[in-house]
């Protein structure tokens, strides 16, 4: 990524001047554009910001150690931008361009105007256009603020946020600054730009703002009604847990009592059971027990088919054949529904690869007002497809309780809901046989009971008899505790469907509430995770800071840079100790610009880097530094406005070989304390002279 050209008109000094700067290539990545104080250079820097981030430029100037004169407002700063030139001879229009090319074949060309009265007065119109470039062809103008399209969006994907831009376009001398004046704060800042930070309070703002703003749209809805379902859903959600629970462990207990109850009835019979034969003891007491169980389902699959299905029963055909037909068409309009929904990115992709299609050219080019018809027709032609709804699909939704699934799990159950009056007499007839055949099997296993000489015979048998007794009351107990948890379900399962019907209700009664609520979810988040962030790249950041401070300065007993959670920056020794010592205005030149390589480093970002006053009151050591340093990263494009006094002649042969391009800046008076300045191009100052 670099910037490729950069054109001013009518911009301060600058009555019409185009920079053109080349990709780094083969080793050469630094602009160098020499002028004498008050030649410009710094003008160039202000063109270059105010063509990115318009008004947002203004307080962004003053941290990069531009004079921005915030104090005034970006009016007075547009104003006195103007060129006296254009001024004096009526002209209205102040302009600069930027080209950023992403690669050889793909830019993007920015132009941002300014439109003044005839008395040199900004009339607060102002206009970005963007267009992107393709093998140098431009696609269709974009304007800043229209059409859903923001510059500002571009720029964080293409190039620098404007918090971001200080780290990248900055004065050198000025930006000494940061090393000594609430240094800890500014590190905190970079960092947190580079990750985001500033966005996300941004956005944390934006949604209290909206909360703000839309608590006076919430229409008052019955909530208390809303809470008590709620509170009911959940005690009788509890309640069945619990049953579910007891039942669980009955089991357990009817596992036990049958294990002892097969001991009891193996001693017993090996005791004789009073002269019986021992395996037809055996034999009968086991199948008595398996015309019990059988017993206790059928009284369990009775007791289901009364409650579960014979209701459906006592309905009126009518009203079953309307719930069915109704539960059909829902199902119809859903697959509709989602059939539409499923389709609708396409018709976004479509739409967009329309709008964007460069050929066949429209002669002459459509206005906004006719390509927002154009898009209104194709939403009109889009929405024909699917409108009206087919055949066979609900006009209103009634059951909107049900989901997609429960609609045809109902279908299904209503399909299978046979109960005649021959089911429920066969299950009865069924219970009176199996009751007769254990009725008869007891009284065998008494006639088969024999004398009982010392007692234990019938210690043992009176403990079997207990053991049954728990058997049956648990069979019992289970009995009850089905039909509970059938009954409890059933409830459940009505009262979470009134549950999320209420619950729609007062969403759609009043879908701002829910809006605001996701606001606040989302924004809770967001200000939970903005103090986790800074601590994430603080290491990452320390070591970056410190290998380009030792590139830099000239202190060997430097061993690193240490920053702390909190922003705090110790520079410490070979020993681990703490480095005190009083650092001049080149040592803290030298301090902030590793701090803001680091910054650079970090991010991963490979803007170009443009510097005012690259060299500022650095000694002769500290400039071969960082001219050195400038110079070392052959990808990344580097402007240098310098002065005759700081890249004078003998560094520009220094450098020369990573140099890919020059200007050499010259002033004249016009007249009227009006100066005009223009850029030779491949000049330089030379030994001596300019």
């Amino acid at each position: 990524m670099w910037l490729s050209q950069l054109e001013l008109t009518s911009f301060k000094s600058y009555q019409r001047q185009t920079f053109t700067f080349p990709q780094p290539d083969e080793g050469r990545n630094v602009v160098l554009i020499g002028g004498m104080n008050g030649y410009g250079k710094t003008s160039i820097l202000e063109a270059l910001y105010l063509c990115l981030y318009g008004k947002d430029a203004i307080a962004h100037l003053a941290r990069a150690g531009l004079k921005s004169e915030d104090k005034s407002g970006y009016p007075t700063f547009l104003e006195r931008a103007f060129n006296g030139e254009a001024k004096r001879e009526g002209r209205d229009t102040m302009t600069v361009r930027v080209i950023i090319n992403r690669t050889k074949t793909k830019a993007v060309d920015i132009t941002r105007k300014w439109y003044f009265n005839g008395k040199g007065q900004w009339t607060t119109e102002e206009e970005a256009v963007v267009r992107n470039v393709t093998r140098g062809v431009p696609d269709m103008p974009k304007i800043d603020g229209k059409n859903g399209f923001y510059l500002s969006d571009l720029l964080d994907e293409i190039l620098v946020p404007a918090h971001v831009a200080p780290f990248f376009f900055f004065d050198g001398e000025e930006v000494k600054k940061l090393a000594d004046q609430n240094r800890i704060e500014q590190v905190k800042q970079g960092l947190e730009g580079l990750l985001g930070v500033v966005l996300l309070r941004s956005l944390a703002e934006r949604l209290r703002d909206f909360e703000i703003s839309k608590r006076g749209e919430v229409v008052s809805v019955d909530a208390d009604n809303l809470a008590r379902l709620a509170e009911a859903l959940v005690s009788n959600r509890d309640e069945l847990d619990r049953l579910r629970e007891d039942a669980q462990e009955a089991d357990e207990e009817r596992t036990q009592l049958r294990a002892e109850q097969d001991s009891l009835v193996e001693r017993i019979t090996s005791l004789g059971g009073g002269g019986g034969d021992i395996g037809t003891v055996k034999d009968l007491v086991e199948e008595r027990e398996q015309y019990r169980t059988k017993l206790r389902e059928s009284h369990k699959k009775l007791e289901e088919m009364l409650a579960g299905r014979l209701p459906f029963h006592l309905v009126p055909r009518e009203l079953m054949d309307s719930f069915r037909n109704q539960l059909v068409a829902e199902i119809r309009y859903f697959e509709w529904e989602n059939e539409k929904r499923a389709l609708e990115p396409r018709k976004a992709q479509f739409e967009g690869a329309f709008i964007a299609t460069a050929e066949p050219e429209f002669k002459p080019a459509l206005s906004e007002e006719q390509i927002a018809t154009l898009k209104a027709r194709l939403e009109t032609a889009w929405a024909s497809l699917f409108y009206p709804p087919p055949k066979g699909c609900a006009e209103k939704i009634e059951h909107d309780y049900l989901e997609d699934k429960l609609r045809n799990r109902a279908l299904e159950f209503l399909a299978k809901n046979s109960l005649g009056q021959k089911d429920i007499r066969g299950l009865l007839l069924d219970q009176q046989e199996l009751q007769q055949k254990a009725d008869e099997l007891g009284r065998k296993i008494t006639r088969l009971e024999g004398v009982d000489r010392d007692g234990t015979l019938s210690d043992l048998k009176k403990q079997l008899k207990e053991v049954q007794s728990k058997l049956d009351e648990l069979a019992e107990r289970a009995r009850i505790d089905d039909r509970k948890v059938a009954s409890l379900d059933a409830q459940v399962a009505q009262q979470n469907a009134e549950y999320e019907r209420e619950r729609r209700k007062l969403d759609e009664s009043s879908p701002v509430r829910s809006m605001i609520e996701k606001s606040e979810r989302v924004r809770r988040v967001i200000e939970e995770v903005i103090p986790t962030l800074f601590p994430l790249k603080v290491k990452e950041l320390s070591t970056a800071m410190t290998a380009v401070y030792k590139q830099l300065a000239h202190k060997e007993q430097v061993a690193k840079i240490e920053i702390s959670d909190d922003g705090r920056t110790r520079i410490l020794s070979k020993s681990g100790k703490e480095m005190t010592f009083d650092r001049s205005a080149g040592e803290n030149q030298i301090f902030a610009t590793a701090l803001i390589a680091g910054l650079a480093r970090v991010c991963g970002v490979n803007a170009p880097i443009v510097v005012d006053t690259p060299l500022g009151r650095l000694d002769s050591t500290h400039r071969e530094n960082i001219l050195k340093f400038w110079t070392s990263d052959k990808n990344r494009q580097v402007i240098l406005l310098s002065q005759d006094e700081e890249i004078d002649f003998n560094f520009y042969k220094q450098i020369s070989e990573s140099v890919c391009k020059t200007y050499l800046l010259e002033h004249v008076d016009v007249g009227d304390g009006i100066g005009r300045t223009t850029a030779k191009e491949d000049k330089y100052f030379v030994r001596g002279r300019r």
